[in-house]
């Protein structure tokens, strides 16, 4: 990487930043000590903010104490920057924690990707709580934006799922997800910045890493910034569906349903079906504060049931349950 390059980087990230952050914002940071995170904290560190990094050791690896010796080091290094002192910022707390994911898996039944997810983002809320801080700062970045998509697809992806990890989602701060992982190792490289390579990210054991190591090289050959392309068409995307959800939640407002979980079926069937689809959603969020329990297939049955008018008949719907009776659609808790 270049000086040019390197410069041209640097402002966009500091673009980044500038445009989704206040000054009084407190920040956790997950840093497991791979690239994307150092890069990521490396950025937080010029910030006046407050900022608390959070390590988490899932004792899966031999090397792993390695990892939590770089994140400390490394975070005492941000410390004694001189371009903190200049801005009189409050020095970076350092935390982590180990956690026997295999055990917990285990205990649990649960996969390894998912029940490391879960200890590293109760790790994260937890400082989060104990600091008062605003926003979880997590390091994904375009190629990991890319491969949530393609994941999304191959489970069959809603327009939501097409349009992947947004950067700013309640209090999680991705900012790094129009950069790729290509840049980010470069520029660590070009500033002799220490990193860690995890030997799992090399395996095919997990299904991201699949994609990641068989699917995206042959789809690199037909285009090498595949990554950048789909963050400029997620912005497409994400542009269609905040439209759509404004136009849902207008909707629901004018027919009082915004807390009410009761709809008239008649003016809901001459909606059209993108629009009938956002409703649902937006009910289930505003029912259940989340859409993660509802599928694609759940969605399609519930508004097969709806539009066919068949009477005193109910579908599931994600964590709820949807009753259609004399023209009014119902739905509650399961």
């Amino acid at each position: 990487m270049n000086k040019q390059e390197t410069k041209k980087l640097e402002e966009k990230i500091r673009n980044i930043l500038s445009k989704h952050l206040k000054k009084k914002d407190k920040i956790v940071v997950g840093v497991s000590g791979g690239p994307d995170s150092i890069f990521l904290l490396k950025f937080l560190a010029e910030l006046p903010n407050k900022i608390i990094t959070a390590h988490v050791n899932h004792l899966l690896r031999k090397e792993s104490g390695k990892d939590e010796k770089l994140v400390k080091d490394f975070t005492e290094k941000l410390n004694n920057n001189t371009i903190r002192e200049q801005k009189n910022s409050p020095k970076i707390s350092f935390h982590s924690t180990e956690k026997n994911i295999k055990k917990l898996a285990k205990k649990h039944k649960t996969g390894i990707e998912e029940t490391g997810r879960k200890v590293r983002y109760d790790f994260f809320k937890k400082l989060a709580k104990k600091y008062n801080a605003t926003l979880i700062a997590t390091a994904h970045h375009a190629d990991d934006n890319l491969e949530t998509i393609l994941l999304n697809l191959t489970r069959g992806a809603t327009l939501q799922g097409l349009i992947g990890m947004q950067i700013k989602e309640n209090n999680l701060f991705r900012p790094l997800l129009t950069i790729t992982k290509k840049q980010i190792i470069d520029y660590l490289k070009s500033r002799k910045i220490p990193f860690i390579i995890e030997k799992s990210n090399l395996t095919d054991e997990y299904n991201r890493n699949l994609i990641r190591n068989r699917a995206l090289p042959h789809l690199k050959k037909i285009n090498p910034n595949i990554a950048q392309t789909t963050a400029k068409n997620t912005q497409n995307l994400r542009e269609i569906q905040d439209y759509i959800t404004k136009q849902a939640q207008k909707w629901l407002k004018r027919n009082k349903t915004t807390i009410a979980s009761t709809i008239p079926a008649k003016p809901f069937r001459l909606l059209h079906p993108a629009l009938q689809k956002t409703i649902l959603r937006e009910i289930h969020k505003n029912l259940t504060n989340s859409t993660k329990n509802l599928e694609n297939t759940h969605i399609e049955e519930a508004l097969h049931l709806i539009n066919q008018n068949i009477g005193n008949k109910q579908k599931k719907l994600g964590k709820l349950n949807l009753i259609l009776k004399k023209n009014t659609i119902s739905i509650k808790k399961s």
